[in-house]
This record gives structure tokens, sequence and C-alpha cells, in this order.
């Protein structure tokens, strides 16, 4: 098999698999919420961010991350905090709501996705996590460049 056939067949699956999610994250966290909110939930549950930082992550201009920020600041899942380093800009924290509204989904995608790997053997699942593993030290290599 070539990178070609492996990098097709990747292609083809991480629609499923974000189909899979986006049932998930909508059941939980309502129709209007989107895989972006999401990430970026996901980011501020690690660190606070600044606009900038969301841009930057999210490889969008920083009007399309004020955006994104500004839904989830409406909805409030965030909240914007005076940086004490610029005043120029505000760090974004999760509020409690937002804690648990993305704790909540991603239980819910994970246990919806653990379910569907219950059909495969211990062996596979090695198999899958294996080439993840690969595949993913790819990729930050590529992100860092």
């Amino acid at each position: 098999m070539t990178s070609q056939e492996t990098a097709r067949d990747l292609l083809s699956i991480l629609p499923l698999l974000n189909r899979v999610m986006i049932i998930e994250l909508r059941q939980e966290g309502g129709e209007e919420t989107t895989m972006p909110q999401f990430r970026v939930l996901s980011s501020l549950s690690e660190a606070p961010m600044t606009v900038s930082d969301v841009a930057r992550q999210r490889r969008v201009s920083f009007q399309s991350a004020g955006e994104l920020v500004q839904t989830l600041v409406e909805r409030g899942w965030i909240e914007r905090i005076a940086n004490p380093n610029d005043r120029r800009q505000s760090l974004l924290h999760l509020t409690g709501a937002g804690r648990e509204a993305f704790d909540r989904s991603q239980r819910h995608m994970l246990e919806r996705i653990s379910g569907l790997l219950d059909a495969l053997s211990a062996e596979q699942q090695a198999v899958i996590r294996r080439a993840m593993s690969l595949l993913q030290s790819v990729l930050v290599d590529e992100e860092r460049e």
C-alpha cells in the first residue's frame, strides 16, 4: 500500500468519525453547537488563551476567532478576564457552565466511540492505537514547522 492510498483511506474515515462526534456534541450542547466551538472549549480546558491565540491555533482570521469567542461568551461558556500582562488583550477562561458543557460533551463522545470500538478485538484496538500514535508523531512534527 502506498502513502497515497493510506492518505485516501484516512481521509475517507475522518468524515465518518466527525459525524459521530457532531451527533454527540449536538445532543449535549444543542443544535447550534459546532466542532470549532468544542475545540475552543477543549483548548481553554487546558489553559486560558487570548483571541489571538485562538486565531493562531484554529488558523483563522482574528475576526473569525473573535466571532467564535463572542458566541461562546454569549452562551455563558467562556468569559473574558483582563490580562495582567497586556491591557490590550483579555484572557479567555472557561466558566463553570462551559466546563460542564465541555466535560459532558467529551464524555458522551468517548462513550459513543468506545462503544463502537468494543466491536473490535483487543488486538485490533492495539493496532489502531499504534497507528494513531505513528500518525500523531508525524502530525506533531508537521505542526512544529
